[in-house]
């Protein structure tokens, strides 16, 4: 009777083994930001990835992979083997800006799986303190009477910073120059060198306008920041515009539901936790949880109705 037992005990033990042997994941998964070190998609996809690491009790490494506002690491992750071991930050003008502004080798809805949307940004215009233009409106009146002589910085082309201010300068028959960078953290860096006059972004000036180096003239995404109440957005100024915000996490078409389910589920997890809130608290960015199918609905959504105002501005493809 003890024999049977414990040879019953052992095939229970060897059934158990296999049954979990197969479980995602089974080897390290790559998050690919599509942003430069050191700013705020690349910050929080960090403490992510640290947070997934303890759920999943697998490595997650993240790979930097700047350019075309998130675009080139969207580019990347479409062409991936849908196994789950490689996502990527998806982001708002990767997702639903530059697919109208460019021609871009993915189709936001048809190319990928989303899997969690876990925050969003707050974005602001800044200048240096030492800078003229105490308003935004002041900034305009220059910009209109000395046509091509304002340049500002951008976390790269497609962004919505970047759209935002197309918009503004269609709107009110502005020349000014968008330049470029990989990153929010380069951009701060450009305006506090003197290489442009304006930066247009995300958070990464935070620092900056609360030491007094920077001042904050608007707010471009749609509600005033509790850190600056007293700062406008475009629409407190008259402006119909408001800038989207979307900051998730994707895959390639097809990924299996096991994979799309535990990295939803552990990245839930993460959005309640003191370390991610606490960095998205420090960059003044806004935790916003979505899930799979609430994501994909959020990024169509987006997609239709800037698609509709890139049109009507004239800066379609």
């Amino acid at each position: 009777m003890k024999i049977l037992l414990k040879t019953a005990a052992l095939g229970l033990a060897v059934f158990a083994t296999a049954a979990t042997a197969g479980e995602w994941p089974e080897k390290n998964i790559n998050l690919t930001v599509g942003y430069g070190a050191g700013g705020t998609t690349d910050s929080t996809a960090r403490v992510l990835a640290s947070l997934l690491e303890e759920e999943l009790g697998s490595t997650v490494t993240v790979i930097n992979k700047p350019g075309g506002g998130g675009s080139v690491a969207a580019g990347l992750g479409a062409a991936q083997k849908p196994d789950g071991y490689n996502v990527f930050t998806f982001t708002t003008g990767a997702a639903v800006l530059s697919p109208h502004t460019q021609e871009l080798p993915y189709d936001t809805l048809t190319d990928f799986t989303f899997i969690s949307q876990y925050g969003a940004w707050n974005l602001g215009v800044v200048v240096p303190a030492d800078s003229p233009y105490q308003t935004f409106q002041d900034l305009v009146e220059f910009a209109k009477s000395n046509p091509g002589e304002i340049s500002y910085a951008i976390a790269g082309t497609g962004t919505p910073q970047h759209l935002t201010m197309e918009r503004l300068a269609a709107e009110e028959e502005l020349d000014w120059k968008a330049v470029p960078f990989k990153g929010g953290a380069a951009s701060v860096t450009a305006l506090l060198g003197g290489h442009v006059d304006v930066m247009a972004g995300a958070t990464e000036w935070l620092p900056q306008v609360q030491s007094g180096e920077f001042r904050l003239l608007a707010i471009i995404t749609g509600a005033r920041m509790d850190q600056f109440p007293d700062v406008p957005t475009l629409k407190d100024l008259g402006y119909d515009i408001e800038a989207p915000s979307i900051l998730g996490i994707a895959g390639p078409k097809n990924l299996p539901e096991e994979a799309v389910q535990r990295l939803d589920a552990a990245i839930k997890k993460a959005t309640e936790s003191e370390e991610l809130q606490s960095i998205i608290d420090k960059l003044a960015m806004k935790m916003t949880y979505r899930n799979s199918a609430d994501f994909e609905q959020n990024v169509r959504e987006n997609y239709e109705i800037q698609g509709e105002i890139i049109r009507a501005a004239g800066l379609g493809k």
